[in-house]
């Protein structure tokens, strides 16, 4: 099973650079990419998102629609938070769930509407939950304890607790894992990390052409985003592969991040 997680930066706005082109590259990527299950965040062209469900109304299913809202009376975006889910397996349940509002510095988290994307697949072997989410920005302001009043949201919202997971997106903090609090945040939900040596690459490098741009620049690497996971082995999967993916064509100012799980049988121990 290929899983992918990738924040597209495709929103209707005049600093968002190359978005047609790179549009028409994040299409032929995810046809030759292949994968089972796709989130994306920050998909918030409607017209875009119409072309996306049309493009591969054969090959996926989709949560996340390209219903409209207009922000500042004239730009339009999705109703979704920029979420989408396309998925090869049939979708039982679907729902989003939107985060509280909160007014600070960051103004665009408030047109943003964000929350979390919940979808329940039937896999050959068992129902699988996936979350697509994308928390709140990173500031030098305190918006720490923001992201993880969201996470908490997310897992006290949960229903069935014991259904196998996966959680993924743009989670806005660096190296999320490794930090206490955030940590024993997913270690009560019963989330890790699907691989216990997987390199820490980063998603988000100063070397990437849209990072460079003036409302994203960084220069230090940064990953922020994540695929955390639950109860696989009640799928009969482990984790084979997990990290991010360098394009040769930049197609967003963050790494697509690539999650490969196969049978325990084929994996050697």
């Amino acid at each position: 099973m290929k899983i992918i997680s990738f924040n597209v930066w495709d929103l209707p706005l005049f600093f968002v650079r190359n978005r047609k082109s790179r549009f028409e590259g994040l299409l032929k990527y995810l046809e030759k990419s292949d994968a089972d299950i796709v989130c994306l965040q920050e998909a918030f062209d409607v017209d875009h998102r119409e072309r996306l469900i049309e493009r591969f109304k054969d090959k996926y299913n989709h949560i996340g629609d390209a219903d409209s809202r207009k922000i500042l009376f004239t730009k339009v975006f999705d109703k979704t938070g920029g979420l989408m889910i396309l998925s090869k397996f049939p979708v039982k349940f679907k729902r989003f769930v939107p985060y509280s509002r909160i007014f600070n510095f960051a103004v665009g988290e408030i047109f943003a509407r964000k929350g979390f994307l919940e979808a329940i697949l039937e896999t050959p072997t068992e129902d699988l939950r996936i979350i697509n989410t994308h928390l709140h920005k990173e500031t030098p302001f305190f918006d720490r304890s923001v992201r993880l009043s969201q996470l908490r949201k997310i897992f006290n919202e949960i229903e069935d607790k014991d259904l196998p997971t996966v959680l993924m997106g743009d989670l806005n903090q660096h190296s999320i894992v490794h930090q206490k609090d955030f940590a024993e945040c997913f270690d009560s939900f019963g989330l890790h990390h699907p691989l216990r040596h997987e390199p820490h690459l980063p998603t988000y490098r100063p070397e990437n052409i849209y990072v460079d741009s003036w409302i994203n620049r960084t220069k230090i690497p940064k990953r922020f985003d994540y695929i955390m996971v639950k109860s696989l082995n009640s799928l009969g999967l482990e984790a084979e592969h997990y990290r991010p993916e360098h394009l040769e064509v930049e197609l967003s100012d963050h790494d697509p991040l690539v999650l490969l799980l196969s049978s325990k049988k084929n994996i050697d121990v």
